[in-house]
């Protein structure tokens, strides 16, 4: 049938303009068909976008096969076959990729060409099984980094076709695409055949080739595609096909269900070559079972006219096949998206009954450090009977339950080697008492390098739990590599404040304690608390493998010990206080050098700062950090500050005038009309600005802080433009600012939406009376918008019984689909308004710069709420009490 182009048909969404006319695709010679076309396939693309996807993706060939071999797992394919002729730069050279998978019709066609979207994740094509990989629909595009011309020959449902697409035909720009017709014929058989003989021109081996799309009878395919590349151009002329047949072996699984060929001879998978720590035959190493599962009897059958042996059970009948242990995980690598290669492979007749199940339901018991460098191929024909409807479960049986036992038994005998293997790697003493000298092996070293190993083959969760750093990672791979032992101290040294517990420090094979911890900062300095604590952080770091070894997901791993963390630190975390509160205490601490010091750190994490409390001869006081990501031009907002506090105390009496009124033990009286101020030539800015340089280093920050706050009651010279101590500050990069305007801005920060990043601009101010302007300026500033606190509150209470925790991002993402988009919050002003409520009711709402959570009913937030704001006058305390007003529905729900 031949028709004009689009009738009939929907033209395709692709987000383009109207395209320009139409120019029709006719198939390839090599096909040699002249009648008219069955039907059309309509197009609408520009070379730009093609070059931008192909050539951007793929620009590598090999990663282009890959993708190739992608496609056809997507389909459903059990095999794939590449032809590649032995010289890629004559004249007719053409490459092939053919799969028996699920193939195109008419429908399938027009979604194959559908540029930048895919329909395989809405509705995986029927047959398949499997999870597509597929998203974007751009997959095909990876051939135009290999040829000019492309044609598909398929078999779906009895009737062959075939269609050409000419890259050469596509031009214009992104905004300006070109529609094509891709003119589809039906052709019978034969002449499918006599295309696909006629492309491969007498290739060695494509006979098999042939016979196998083409058999008849029993063995005959019922669907199979054929994508067919010519016109080759450079990057497919230049293809090193030794190095090509490598990658394909690293993206294959070791899997019985899906078998590649390149040029006839079968490709084995690259993990099929990993060293073998152990390998059992079915009906040949039962001796090495436990007792009561000997219980068969070994025989011999054959297989394809080959004598195997083989195992009779008395329920289940006979079994055959291997099961082997692998010294390296299975689960990693490209492969892994094709199909898993770990685990059971269960089959009845050549088909695998488990596809996605590596456990089989075989049991709990399944270790999963074990599981994953297992793999295991048992055929169990005699179970036909029992395969359910689907086609993918066998029914309960005690003939069912007999196999699971049996395969039980030989996971179990791999286990022990697994143990054995892991008992041979030594543990050095981590303390010279040697009190933990001789741990049992297996729960050492064994879960720790399969942690390590996860880490190195690419496991961001994994990375990330152990605070291992980019440098590190070929430097793990490359000590996996030896037989050394993986854990030869636990340092304890900072890290940084909001740092891990424990990390590992891959060059010096060590736990590392961060010091700077605030749950081991509390106690490290405790008579005898050293080694229990190196202890504890030794089990906090195993505690992650022995997760991953029993298959919990490494990113719930990740989550859970997230959350511990915080429960530790909160365990030693002062009683919250809130921004009026700990306004009030930093006033009070003026002439106290200690409390004056924790005031400080308290006033900086109420403004979203992470507070590392150093404090000592030759340190600053403190560390301040903010984290606050890359912005879209790619640029981190990240920034830290060091900090310190100058009080009036005896200790800094010869900083000070004798300006003020003292009281009967020395101390300066408050409030003071006239408060205590520094001598500027006598701050030490130059030592401060050492600090400051200084800070990266010695506590192994991976922010810089760029600027220095220092804290006083007051300056001498405050208020005169000409004064030495703007002269100093200017020269050494500090900012002066008084206790006084420090608590008013601690104060106007639930009000105004402070947050670090509109703070910023405070650091470069380097006087006193430039920093009081900058408080004066926010708290002049009218109220900001009614920040939606209502909303927020509602939503925690709607959120109170996940299992998971909530955070900023899932607030405002609710926000916007509540208010229909008309209320659209970044992460920065979701950030800054939680902050504020946190402020304001530190005993009734929890957040710790991420995770956010109700400690109360909405009722007692409520009156927390009214108490702190008692302190704060009307004109700034009256919109934030009318933006939280609830309705009884959520409060009544609060209290239930």
């Amino acid at each position: 049938m031949n028709r004009p182009a689009n009738e009939g048909q929907e033209p395709l969404d692709l987000g383009f303009p109207t395209p320009t006319p139409e120019k029709s695709v006719s198939i390839a010679d090599f096909v040699g068909v002249e009648r008219n076309a069955s039907d059309v396939v309509p197009v609408s693309i520009s070379l730009e976008i093609i070059e931008r996807f192909s050539e951007g993706l793929y620009s590598s060939p090999n990663k282009t096969f890959e993708e190739l071999v992608s496609n056809s797992y997507d389909a459903g394919a059990g095999r794939v076959w590449i032809y590649m002729p032995s010289d890629l730069t004559a004249t007719n050279a053409s490459i092939h990729v053919v799969d028996d998978g699920v193939a195109m019709d008419i429908e399938g066609l027009n979604d194959l060409w559908r540029i930048g979207k895919s329909r395989k994740r809405e509705s995986p094509q029927s047959g398949t099984a499997r999870a597509p990989i597929g998203k974007f629909g751009i997959g095909k595009l990876a051939t135009y980094v290999l040829a000019e011309e492309l044609t598909y020959l398929t078999l779906k449902d009895g009737v062959y076709r075939a269609v050409t697409m000419d890259y050469k035909k596509v031009q214009g720009g992104m905004s300006d695409p070109r529609s094509l017709d891709l003119l589809v014929y039906e052709i019978t058989a034969e002449e499918a055949r006599e295309a696909i003989a006629s492309s491969l021109a007498g290739q060695d081996s494509s006979q098999e080739l042939l016979d196998a799309l083409f058999s008849t009878g029993q063995t005959a395919l019922e669907h199979w595609t054929a994508a067919v590349m010519t016109k080759l151009k450079k990057p497919a002329r230049s293809i090193q096909q030794g190095r090509l047949k490598w990658v394909l072996s690293t993206s294959i699984p070791l899997n019985p269900q899906f078998k590649l060929y390149y040029n006839g001879d079968a490709i084995q998978a690259s993990k099929a070559k990993g060293t073998e720590l152990w390998k059992f035959t079915i009906g040949a190493d039962e001796p090495e079972l436990p007792a009561d599962q000997k219980i068969g009897k070994a025989e011999t059958i054959n297989v394809n006219d080959t004598p195997v042996p083989a195992y009779r059970l008395p329920e289940a009948g006979r079994v055959w096949g291997e099961a082997k242990l692998f010294e390296e995980s299975l689960q990693k690598g490209h492969s892994n998206l094709l199909g898993r290669s770990h685990g059971y492979f269960v089959r009845i007749r050549q088909r695998l009954i488990n596809l996605d199940d590596p456990t089989f339901n075989v049991g709990p018991e399944l270790h999963h450090g074990t599981l994953t460098r297992f793999h295991m191929v048992i055929n169990a024909d005699d179970l036909d009977h029992l395969i359910a409807s689907p086609r993918e479960s066998l029914q309960d049986s005690p003939e069912l339950r007999e196999l699971r036992a049996y395969m039980l038994a030989v996971f179990n005998k791999a286990r022990t080697v697994q143990k054995s293997a892991d008992d041979r790697d030594p543990l050095p003493l981590l303390t010279k008492k040697g009190r933990i000298a001789n741990p049992p092996m297996g729960l050492t070293q064994g879960p720790l390098r399969r942690m390590l190993q996860r880490a190195a083959d690419g496991d961001a969760a994994v990375r990330e739990s152990l605070g291992m750093k980019p440098d590190e990672y070929t430097q793990t791979q490359l000590m996996l590599n030896t037989n050394e032992g993986l854990l030869e101290q636990v340092i304890v040294e900072p890290v940084g404040d909001d740092a891990r517990l424990i990390r590992y420090d891959v060059d010096r094979r060590a736990a590392i304690l961060n010091q700077t911890h605030p749950f081991i900062g509390n106690y490290i300095d405790q008579r005898g608390a050293q080694e229990p604590l190196q202890l504890f952080g030794l089990t906090e770091l195993l505690t992650q493998a022995y997760m991953l070894d029993e298959n919990v997901d490494a990113e719930v791993v990740n989550r859970i010990m997230k959350r511990r963390d915080a429960f530790l630190r909160d365990l030693v975390r002062h009683h919250p206080r809130s921004a009026a509160v700990v306004a009030r205490q930093l006033r009070d601490a003026s002439n106290d050098e200690h409390l004056l010091e924790d005031a400080v750190a308290d006033a900086l994490e109420v403004l979203g700062f992470s507070v590392i409390r150093v404090g000592g001869n030759g340190k600053p006081d403190g560390i301040a950090t903010v984290r606050l990501g890359r912005r879209g031009n790619g640029e981190s907002k990240s920034y830290a500050l060091t900090y310190d506090a100058k009080s009036s105390g005896k200790k800094a009496f010869e900083l000070i005038s004798t300006a003020g009124e003292r009281d009967e033990k020395g101390r300066w009286k408050e409030p003071s009309t006239n408060p205590p101020r520094i001598q500027a030539g006598t701050m030490r800015t130059s030592i401060l600005r050492v600090h400051r340089e200084r800070s990266a280093k010695d506590f192994n920050l991976d922010v810089a802080p760029e600027h220095t706050l220092i804290v006083a009651p007051g300056f001498q010279g405050d208020g005169d433009k000409d004064a030495l101590i703007t002269a100093i500050c200017s020269n050494d990069g500090i900012t002066p600012i008084t206790v006084g305007d420090l608590a008013r801005l601690v104060e106007l920060s639930p009000l105004r939406r402070l947050s670090p990043l509109s703070l910023r601009p405070l650091f470069d101010e380097r006087s006193p009376d430039g920093a009081r302007k900058f408080v004066e300026t926010i708290e002049a500033q009218p109220a900001p918008q009614m920040p939606p606190v209502k909303q927020v509150i509602e939503l925690l209470v709607q959120y109170s019984e996940r299992k998971s925790a909530v955070k900023a991002d899932t607030l405002s993402t609710a926000i916007y689909e509540r208010t229909h988009g008309k209320l659209d919050l970044t992460h920065e002003d979701l950030t800054s308004i939680v902050r504020g409520l946190a402020a304001l009711a530190p005993s009734s709402v929890f957040f710790d710069g991420e995770f956010i959570a109700l400690n109360a009913s909405p009722q007692s937030l409520l009156f927390e709420l009214n108490q702190t704001l008692q302190d704060y006058p009307d004109r700034l305390a009256n919109s934030y009490l009318e933006a939280v007003q609830l309705n009884d529905e959520t409060v009544d729900g609060g209290q239930s």
